[in-house]
């Protein structure tokens, strides 16, 4: 699918561009200084900020620019940051969710189904919304509950100097121009006919001529170990495809019911939970032909590839393995505080955010059936 590829590979190179101006440092730094210490309000603007920003950026280059500064908030308000973290990873992956360009999965299924960028975002909105408002309340009085009484210094807060923060000026600005032409182009890309890929690459040659860089001085911002897996992704669903295994599994689904609820929920729940082993790339790439030929018997035309993307995304926060994220932002406050968190102690946050996250998106399927189907 080398629609999808060029997609990754022109975003990864814009996103490298901007992150090197500094933009996400300095949006972070003004975020804490707006809150003026207060943990719990900076939580609430933090989780927003980074749904915001995985919605168009990568969900790892959003959490990577943030983590710094969760370090810096814990360190001088004398808190353990694992908590707050997992919290903001929740929120990374659910914004990320949102637009077919947010997260890896999202951008394979947008190939695979060609569904317009505006109809998909529309379609997981209102489950995605109502998660994440969900998800940030549960956080504020279980896991984020004992922050309510912390604060960080005033005097540390002014001694965040935004000086020095952002390195040019000049190439933010047209940085971010060129993001949200791209966007805009991904937009009207269903309107004038031309694949998603086609805006980012040119997004990304325009930034390379402006900068007057080659590709190869940009080309460690490629995370070309993830390209490479899916390309071994794309080639495996192939195999499989021709081979007929996938056309067995899709008779099967369809021996097993062909009510559209039951398919809608099965793709949902069984999606979620493999990510949550697997991870969700790998799932949604297998269950790719699948749910394209489950789609020719469905009554609405997108609603099984939503429920792949919200079961593979939201299954994802289960454990530390279901998103790239997680497995970073685990490492990084492993790695920072010692080693003190295990797998399952990322799993009591993750697993029943996921079971909640997968029974709101199990609504939202059989509630469209029951009004639209």
């Amino acid at each position: 699918d080398f629609n999808a590829i060029f997609l990754l590979i022109g975003m990864m190179v814009i996103v490298g561009v901007l992150k090197s101006t500094g933009f996400l440092q300095y949006v972070a730094v003004r975020t804490l200084r707006a809150t003026k210490g207060n943990i719990l309000l900076l939580s609430g603007l933090f989780s927003a900020l980074i749904a915001l920003f995985s919605m168009v950026l990568d969900n790892v280059t959003t959490m990577i620019m943030f983590m710094p500064i969760i370090f810096f908030v814990a360190d001088t308000a004398g808190f353990n940051p694992f908590g707050f973290t997992a919290v903001m990873i929740l929120a990374s992956n659910i914004g990320g969710c949102m637009t077919l360009v947010g997260d890896p999965p999202n951008i394979i299924i947008g190939n695979a189904s060609k569904i317009p960028f505006m109809t998909f975002s529309g379609l997981v909105l209102a489950p995605l919304l109502l998660t994440y408002v969900t998800l940030m309340m549960i956080s504020r009085f279980k896991i984020l509950k004992g922050l309510s009484s912390i604060s960080v210094k005033k005097e540390e807060i002014q001694g965040l100097r935004l000086d020095g923060v952002i390195t040019n000026k000049r190439l933010m600005y047209v940085s971010l121009g060129t993001v949200v032409v791209v966007v805009i182009g991904f937009i009207m890309h269903s309107i004038v006919d031309i694949e998603m890929s086609l805006f980012a690459v040119l997004g990304a040659s325009f930034l390379l001529l402006y900068t007057g860089k080659d590709f190869e001085s940009v080309a460690t911002e490629v995370d070309w170990n993830a390209i490479l897996f899916f390309i071994g992704l794309f080639s495996l669903a192939h195999s499989l495809e021709s081979t007929g295994i996938t056309g067995e599994l899709s008779a099967l689904a369809l021996n097993l019911s062909s009510n559209p609820a039951v398919l809608s929920m099965l793709i949902l729940w069984v999606s979620g939970l493999i990510a949550m082993v697997t991870g969700a790339i790998p799932v949604v790439a297998i269950f790719i032909p699948i749910v394209a030929q489950l789609s020719v018997h469905y009554p609405l035309q997108y609603d099984l590839w939503i429920a792949l993307a919200l079961g593979a995304n939201l299954g994802g926060n289960g454990t530390v393995i279901g998103h790239l994220a997680n497995v970073m932002c685990f490492e990084m406050v492993n790695k920072e505080y010692g080693n003190r968190h295990s797998f399952l102690d990322f799993m009591k946050i993750g697993f029943p955010s996921a079971i909640i996250s997968l029974g709101i998106s199990n609504l939202y399927l059989v509630l469209r059936l029951v009004l639209f189907g």
